[in-house]
């Protein structure tokens, strides 16, 4: 497995609003490993140096720090608060710059640091600056300012007497008769009336068990007091699409979003929308309610397509209306021939692919025993992991409910007869392959540059969007289990698949094999022996 490791930088400075001056800000870094990979949630050592001058000047500052890093590859040190080397951060005079960050990184959490970056700082918290600079001269008082405006008027005074009331003027004449009322009259039984400040309005009647509520100022018939739903508007032009349609094969893990803006929070009811111009989908959504402002609604696509096109399904929701294409295409030819199913020393079930000259199991390896039944040990523990070269298993975070899925995760020395004593850890019959017979195998696909999505599941079931390229046509169905690396941790479920081979790659390293979610290519990579790595077996 390739460890090529790249770090990006970014300084970010904080004044404070405090009397006292800060003697700190902030710097943080996203480190990445061999195939830009992030080193996530691991303790690194950095060492950090002011340089005056240029990026090779003198250093006025030394530090060391050893965060860890988050789920993203993140890590945060404040400069001025760690251990301190050399050198006096608080009297570091910064008008007297430029001045450049350095920074030293040791990516297993020491101090061997071999990762060098050098950036100028452009701008330094004012309230550094001006700790240690001088004030400048009194400045000559201004002119004198205008006269202000005149004062509010004072308040009124007291009313006087009322005077004598007048004599009561002679009676007026008597006016005409109004119209009758014209309340309105109902048409059914429960019908009720509102007024809505011009005109008389009916409101039909409910149904049993409903409530009525005030929606938008009209008395409406609801049921838990959830007013129908609306929006303003449909995002007819960002419409998502996931999975995707081949012409007369079953519509799988195949959906599309819409987003939109304005939502009340009331309810829609459920929708089954027939396709247009290629026939045989159908695009579901289930009931529910739209959210305060902006959301989303997601429509799952079933059923069959008819021809080669695109599928059109007209979205007629709270009076907005979306046209959404989808495009079917021809059902891709599988290379892959499937086989009978085999079963392991523990009743395991595998299905088997042959894909040219080779049978294949199209599922990892589930086993916790070798052939001849002895136990292959099932280790938890992140240290005794890192010091075995013994043979072991384990389930990817410690997390039984994967391995129905993506099989165990086996270190190289249960996989190799030569460090296992002579055992098999694959079913009677069937072997770990080599690293030639992998070659084989990616030859007959193309190559290793458009192997790898021919040996791919479709869909982002058991792979993160976008999974590039998958056709799965070779029917190998290839998952992205992810890995355990030799100290113990688990990565990349989900983003990478990783097999093994029996062949050695020196004395530390054994070949394998690797896809991603990224691009359609295979990998051969060489791995350290304590990983743990997927197993795929050869029929012998």
């Amino acid at each position: 497995m390739k460890k090529v490791y790249l770090l990006i930088s970014t300084v970010l400075l904080s004044a404070s609003l405090w009397a006292q001056a800060p003697q700190s800000f902030s710097y943080q870094a996203v480190v990445r490993g061999a195939n830009n990979e992030l080193v996530a949630n691991k303790p690194v050592g950095m060492k950090v140096s002011l340089l005056q001058g240029s990026e090779s000047g003198t250093a006025v500052y030394v530090e060391t720090h050893t965060p860890t890093s988050n789920t993203n590859g993140l890590v945060s040190v404040a400069i001025g608060a760690g251990t301190k080397v050399a050198g006096n951060f608080a009297t570091i005079d910064w008008s007297k710059g430029p001045y450049f960050v350095k920074t030293e990184t040791d990516l297993t959490g020491g101090t061997s640091y071999s990762l060098t970056s050098v950036s100028q700082l452009l701008s330094v918290p004012y309230a550094l600056y001006a700790a240690n600079s001088q004030p400048g001269p009194k400045g000559d008082q201004g002119l004198p300012g205008k006269d202000g405006a005149q004062g509010p008027k004072g308040d009124q005074g007291l009313p006087g007497k009322d005077g004598v009331d007048g004599k009561n003027g002679l009676p007026g004449a008597t006016g005409p008769q109004g119209p009758a009322g014209s309340f309105p009259a109902g048409t059914t039984t429960g019908e009720m009336k509102y007024w809505d400040g011009i005109t008389w309005n009916s409101v039909t009647p409910g149904n049993n068990g409903q409530g009525l509520t005030f929606c938008d100022g009209v008395p409406t018939w609801t049921t838990g007091g959830i007013c129908p739903g609306k929006i303003a508007s449909l995002n007819c032009a960002g419409v998502s699409v996931n999975g995707s349609l081949n012409n007369g094969e079953i519509a799988t893990n195949v959906s599309f979003g819409i987003t939109y803006s304005g939502g009340n929070g009331g309810s829609y009811s459920a929708q089954n929308i027939s396709s247009t111009s290629v026939l045989g989908l159908t695009a579901t959504l289930q009931a529910g309610s739209f959210a305060t402002g902006n959301g989303s609604l997601t429509f799952t696509v079933s059923g069959t397509p008819t021809s080669v096109g695109n599928a059109l399904f007209l979205v007629t929701i709270a009076g907005q209306v979306c046209s959404v294409s989808m495009a079917v295409q021809e059902k891709p030819s599988t290379i892959g021939i499937p086989g009978p199913n085999i079963t392991d020393v523990e009743n395991n079930t595998y299905k088997t692919v042959t894909i040219g000259t080779q049978q294949w199991m199209a599922e990892n390896l589930k086993t916790s025993k070798y052939s001849d039944g002895t136990t292959i040990p099932n280790i938890t523990d992140n240290t005794q992991w890192s010091n075995l070269t013994t043979g072991a298993w384990a389930y990817y975070n410690n997390d039984a409910t994967n391995n129905a899925k993506y099989g165990k995760l086996y270190n190289w020395y249960a996989v190799s007869p030569t460090t296992n004593g002579n055992k098999n850890v694959c079913p009677t019959g069937w072997h770990v392959p080599t690293d030639a017979e992998w070659t084989v195998l990616t030859d007959y696909l193309g190559g290793l540059s458009v192997a790898g999505g021919k040996m791919k599941e479709v869909g982002t079931t058991s792979w993160n969007s976008p999974n590039t390229d998958a056709t799965n046509t070779s029917l190998f169905t290839g998952l992205a289990g992810g890995n355990r690396y030799y100290d113990g941790y688990y990565s990349y479920i989900g983003g990478y698949g990783y097999w093994w081979s029996s062949t050695e790659d020196g004395t530390t390293n054994a070949w394998g094999r690797t896809l991603d979610s990224y691009n359609g290519s295979a990998y051969r990579d060489g791995s350290v022996k304590r990983n743990g790595l997927s197993v795929r077996c050869l029929r012998d």
